[in-house]
């Protein structure tokens, strides 16, 4: 909609802002987000602090005077406003913060030694009426440990007390910039005149008095497969950093985040998501999201409560698509979601063990690898077998609040690699479960092959009496070419749906000694490592505890009690 058409006072939509880092689309964000700041409860409620009262980061860059940046070191009592960014390093950052050069960064930073992203943040912090800016490569001293690790555990209140945290979504790498002209969209299908209501005023009269304006029509198709009008807001497939993994606790942890994407400028807040200047917006296509009773650590949630389920599942959701995410440094694996686990502690916690909640640990337990990507695991420990961490595969869960336990965790230990991140990475690992274990027996279909270098069999197998079953394993991640000797641990039990069942469980080989006594086991008798999970079927009708009293109730649960439990470590 055209600047002085008459008909914009009636039609609210817009096209889409190609230029993102004009003046006036600026001023338009600067707008949007003081909108939110004044008339949005919900992003108020979660807010800890009040506008110009939050927690400084250690270090910010001045951004005052664009011509004399610098760093500037604050205490606990100095409170203030700031923006944080979000980007892609991709390359090498010469311009870093080392602990050579931060005396003379706190003098001055010469902005011709810094990259255009920087220089784009800067300009944006500006225009946004904000003096100061926090970006890691600057804010953190990179060869100092002692520094990073202080700094990690700061990570969840630097990006959650940010006033926005602008997200350079476009830039692959840091010297490319985000701020250039987005490419035009294809030209409305029809321009129509708009006859506009009476309403006094300025207006541009036709022959008989009457307020002309011009409407421009677009005639799409959305995923429902009915006709709307407006622009259609797809999925951005040029976000960078959609696809880094450390951009995306940044992301959810941001309560308000100025997204540069490949089309426009959007402003994503804990209220709404939508284009800045109007143009509409699909929210179907939002991102995950914290839930907002995970910002309020000081109201209680009974625990498998239905709302504390809701924050459960969230947990895994974001662990879903954090494993679809890149990390250019393989061992950030559990440091670069840790100020998300922090946030999600009061509620699932307190131990927090290599990426699983001790909470629900038969739950996390039950992770399985995407099957449409070849197995990756590792040649560095990152975690147990037991934990998602240890594989380089997207992960996902299914829905087991229904089911009955079967197995109990006796000892769940980690050893962390610093003790001052909790929710970092681990050197060491060890569960003890109390369980039933079955051996199983190798019925290998010779004809199956496979696309990928993975071992990928369709294998039947059984388990011996008094246990008759039979199921299928699709997949075995496994070096060898020898089939190793596999048991299954059945950890849930569903509730029956007439007499058919499901077991959800795991499947186990035993563990290399070399690897287990590097992870802490105990070592007490065999230790195992995970495989794979497994679900299997079961028909009640052929087990052989036909007589157990109550098996229409509960059934599965009394039968498998006949079988005796012993103590499995895996590691």
């Amino acid at each position: 909609m055209q600047i002085g058409n008459p008909a914009a006072r009636w039609i609210k939509r817009r096209i889409l802002i190609p230029h993102v880092g004009w003046p006036y689309a600026l001023a338009l964000a600067k707008t949007c987000i003081e909108e939110c700041v004044r008339d949005h409860p919900n992003c108020q409620a979660i807010t800890p602090y009040t506008i110009g009262d939050a927690p400084l980061p250690t270090r910010l860059i001045d951004c005052s005077d664009p011509d004399r940046l610098r760093i500037v070191e604050t205490n606990s009592s100095v409170r203030g406003t700031y923006i944080a960014l979000s980007y892609v390093w991709g390359e090498d950052q010469p311009h870093r913060t080392t602990k050579e050069n931060l005396p003379s960064y706190k003098r001055r930073i010469d902005p011709a030694e810094l990259p255009q992203t920087i220089l784009d943040a800067i300009h944006v912090t500006r225009a946004l009426g904000i003096d100061l800016l926090w970006v890691d490569g600057l804010c953190i001293v990179q060869d100092s440990d002692q520094d990073m690790h202080h700094e990690l555990g700061r990570m969840r209140d630097v990006y959650r007390n940010a006033y926005v945290t602008i997200d350079a979504s476009t830039a692959a790498k840091v010297s490319e910039g985000f701020l250039q002209d987005r490419e035009l969209r294809p030209m409305p299908d029809a321009v129509l005149p708009f006859i506009c209501p009476r309403a006094g005023g300025p207006a541009e009269q036709s022959a008989n008095g009457t307020q002309l304006g011009m409407v421009y029509v677009k005639l799409g198709f959305n995923d429902d497969n009915y006709c709307t009008f407006g622009e259609y807001e797809r999925d951005d497939p040029d976000s960078y950093t959609a696809l880094r993994g450390w951009c995306l606790q940044e992301r959810l942890l941001s309560t308000r985040l100025l997204i540069f994407n490949s089309e426009t400028l959007r402003l994503r807040c804990h209220t709404t998501t939508h284009n800045i200047g109007g143009a509409d917006h699909n929210g179907r296509h939002d991102t995950t999201r914290i839930p907002d009773a995970v910002f309020h650590p000081d109201r209680l949630i009974a625990r498998h409560s239905d709302k504390w389920q809701a924050i459960h599942r969230a947990w895994l959701k974001i662990v879903e698509e954090y494993t679809r995410a890149n990390l250019s440094n393989p061992e950030d694996k559990l440091n670069a979601i840790s100020a998300v686990a922090e946030m999600f502690a009061p509620f699932l916690g307190p131990e927090y063990v290599a990426g699983l909640w001790r909470s629900s640990l038969l739950d996390n337990l039950l992770w399985e690898s995407d099957d449409e990507f070849p197995w990756r695991r590792p040649t560095e420990y990152r975690g147990p077998s037991w934990s998602w961490a240890s594989t380089d595969n997207p992960v996902s869960w299914g829905h087991y609040w229904k089911c009955d336990s079967l197995a109990e965790v006796v000892k769940c230990t980690v050893t962390l690699k610093n003790e001052k991140l909790p929710f970092g990475p681990v050197i060491g690992a060890s569960l003890i479960l109390r369980s039933h274990i079955f051996p199983c027996k190798w019925l290998v279909d010779k004809d199956v092959g496979g696309p990928t270098p993975m071992r990928r069999l369709s294998t039947d197998f059984s388990l011996p009496a008094p246990f008759p079953l039979k199921s299928r394993i699709d997949e075995l991640h496994d070096d060898s070419s020898v089939e190793p000797q596999l048991w299954f641990l059945p950890l849930l039990v569903g509730h029956p749906t007439f007499v058919i069942t499901q077991l959800h469980g795991l499947m186990v080989t035993r563990a290399d000694p070399d690897v287990w006594r590097r992870s802490g086991a105990q070592g007490r008798g065999d230790v195992y490592r995970r495989v794979c999970e497994k679900t299997f079927w079961i028909d009640w009708n052929t087990h052989p505890f036909e007589d157990v009293e109550g098996r229409d109730e509960i059934g599965s649960t009394r039968m498998l009690a006949q079988i005796p439990k012993v103590d499995i470590e895996l590691v």
